[in-house]
């Protein structure tokens, strides 16, 4: 029995599909791509368009970060000036003793000033940056798990309908050998013309299935194309070796000992998962934008430096120029309410945090609890299918026999011939499913 399930498993319709992989690439002649997964993936990861999207907000937050120090460092400003009076006479000039104002006038100066004291804005601003750029990173970990399950994920479902291509490929090859022996019995005159017809009634559903089952394939590899940001229309093919041929009972027990409990899993969730650290680094960043806000309320320190030269000639710096410091200081007294609703607008953004980190929390829990329940389900599909497909290929031979013989009707024959058909199409789809369910619950552990 054992020799039977395995020679059942190995050959049905792997025999087939690996054919057909083997024809694409051979007969390919360098036109077609054939592609593993993990080039999709690497490719997807630099050049993924939601990727490209959230690795662009890193230099924006490190921009933030570099100006947040700034406010430690002095502004310094330079700047030089020249002027003419068109009119020598007007503007209230006067000439006495024969001397007139010079009509030009040339100016230059340099103005430093540095901040002492600004009721801790400057400490809250850098904080603020720096968690927003751990935030920002790890929205980028998060996308880039995103993005590697839609591709597990759309990777499985090309490799799923083409073997489902393949099932439907073997049923129909069946199908015309079948409709061909009916003919021969026929032109002997050892059967009725009805089995010919009811043949190729049923050879044309076969078709139509197998036509489907092929736009299916050709849909999943644009899907995937499109993830790796290449032309949908690509010709490509995807390698069926980047997934093992059999799911052995030791793979089960292996990915089952991960996690004992849901509880478990759950808590190893939010210790690995870049979006809730990064909910977390949010509401970090809310509360250091609350302290910068409160600042308002506090006098504010500056000194200041500087040198200025103003004369008509450009000359006699040391006679026109002057140096000179000031201490600044800023006492808020009144601001028209403007402090208040800043500070208002950071707690509502900190009061959003909170709220997204709990809602972080419940899709962390919800897409646990669904890849365990896929998972457990797979796992009793793939028991079922094992069972039926062996059963359905006995009465399958059992139906052919008899129809051979002439104690079962045609009827018989296809109905048996639908039953096995069926079982492995429930078998690949069994396989697949927890392929499917494993990737859901590695993206949900945080541990793609």
């Amino acid at each position: 029995m054992k020799s039977l399930v395995h020679l059942v498993l190995v050959s049905i319709p792997l025999f087939f599909f690996q054919n057909m992989c083997s024809y694409s690439q051979t007969s390919s002649t360098g036109s077609i791509k054939i592609y593993s997964l993990d080039e999709c993936m690497k490719i997807a990861d630099s050049a993924n368009l939601d990727m490209m999207l959230a690795m662009a907000q890193i230099p924006a937050a490190q921009a933030n970060q570099k100006a947040a120090f700034g406010g430690y460092l002095p502004q310094v400003n330079a700047s030089m000036g020249y002027s003419r009076r068109l009119n020598q006479l007007g503007g209230g000039q006067f000439n006495i003793g024969g001397f007139r104002a010079p009509a030009d006038q040339y100016s230059a100066s340099t103005l430093a000033n540095i901040t002492l004291f600004n009721g801790f804005s400057r400490e809250a601003n850098i904080d603020l940056a720096t968690t927003n750029i751990n935030a920002s990173l790890q929205t980028v970990e998060q996308t880039r798990n995103q993005v590697k399950l839609a591709v597990i994920q759309q990777y499985l479902t090309i490799l799923r309908n083409a073997k489902l291509v393949a099932v439907r490929s073997e049923n129909l090859l069946l199908g015309k050998k079948e409709l061909e022996r009916a003919k021969a019995r026929f032109e002997a005159g050892i059967a009725p013309i009805a089995i010919i017809y009811a043949q190729e009634a049923d050879n044309g559903n076969r078709e139509l299935e197998l036509v489907q089952s092929e736009n299916q394939v050709s849909i999943a590899k644009a899907n995937l194309l499109s993830t790796m940001a290449h032309s949908p229309g690509e010709k490509a093919e995807f390698a069926e070796n980047s997934f093992p041929k059999e799911i052995t009972e030791s793979e089960i027990s292996n990915f089952r000992s991960k996690f004992s409990s849901v509880d478990e899993a759950y808590a190893q969730a939010l210790a690995n998962r870049p979006d809730f650290a990064a909910a977390k680094s949010r509401i970090e960043a809310s509360k250091f934008s609350i302290i910068a806000s409160k600042s308002g309320y506090y006098p504010s320190i500056s000194a200041t430096g500087g040198w200025s030269w103003a004369n008509s000639e450009v000359k006699d710096f040391d006679l026109f120029g002057r140096s000179f410091v000031a201490l600044n200081v800023d006492i808020p007294l009144f601001d028209a309410f403007r402090t208040n609703q800043q500070i208002q607008n950071a707690e509502l953004q900190s009061k959003q945090n909170e709220l997204e980190k709990e809602r972080t929390q419940q899709t962390i829990r919800i897409q646990l609890q669904s890849g365990l329940l896929n998972i457990y389900s797979a796992e009793k599909q793939l028991e079922i299918t094992n069972r039926s497909i062996v059963a359905a290929n006995q009465n399958f031979e059992s139906a052919k026999e008899r129809f051979e013989v002439g104690t079962a009707t045609i009827v018989d024959y296809l109905t048996a011939n639908t039953q096995l058909i069926t079982a492995k199409i429930n078998r690949v789809n069994a396989v697949y499913n927890y392929f499917d369910a494993q990737v859901q619950v590695k993206f949900a552990l945080g541990s793609m």
